[in-house]
């Protein structure tokens, strides 16, 4: 009959083996982490503004302001889901010292997904008070002529980025326009383009 002098530690773990157990642990978890923060962080997204135009409104002294917010996503990887988009006027009037907002209805059904390297556009329009022109009479020897004063374009999203199957927490998204020209005749062909 045989037996066995050594030690019986086949199955048994010492300190040591718990130790390189949770060490190996912890990296295969930081490991999984970086990847997924890396895979699943924010993607460019580059709004505009195109297409403006105007309509009167019969018998009231409001013109109906319409304008597209274009936005460019140019990740390979990343698609961006709209939870929603607003877009807001901020008009200033010398005549009333201040800045004014006008809230725009932005005509696109939410949540929106966009997929990777493409664009989405957003159509929208305000109604604007004629109050809001100013009056320019130099050089019209006497005739009054309208005109509007400065006004941008602010652009408020949330979304969140999908890769795969997976979707990154929610981001608010601001930005902000260089003016807007919704009054002469080459607007309607020029990109603004808007900021952070």
């Amino acid at each position: 009959m045989a037996t066995s002098t050594g030690k019986f530690t086949d199955g048994l773990w010492g300190p040591k083996h718990y130790i390189l157990a949770a060490i190996a642990v912890t990296l295969a978890v930081s490991a999984v982490a970086v990847v997924t923060s890396v895979i699943l962080s924010p993607a460019r997204i580059v709004f505009s503004v195109t297409a403006t135009s105007t309509n009167q409104v019969q018998g009231a002294p409001v013109l109906i302001l319409n304008f597209t917010v274009d936005a460019a996503n140019p990740s390979r990887r990343a698609g961006v889901e709209y939870s929603s988009l607003t877009a807001r006027l901020r008009v200033y009037s010398a005549s009333h010292g201040a800045d004014a907002s006008v809230q725009t209805v932005v005509h696109q059904a939410m949540p929106l997904l966009q997929p990777p390297a493409s664009s989405s556009s957003f159509r929208a329009s305000a109604f604007f008070d004629l109050r809001f022109l100013v009056s320019n009479s130099g050089g019209n020897k006497g005739v009054r002529a309208q005109r509007a004063p400065p006004m941008s374009v602010l652009v408020r999203a949330q979304v969140r980025f999908k890769v795969g199957l997976a979707y990154s927490r929610p981001y608010d998204v601001e930005v902000s326009c260089q003016p807007v020209d919704f009054f002469t005749a080459a607007a309607a062909g020029t990109r603004i383009g808007c900021v952070a």
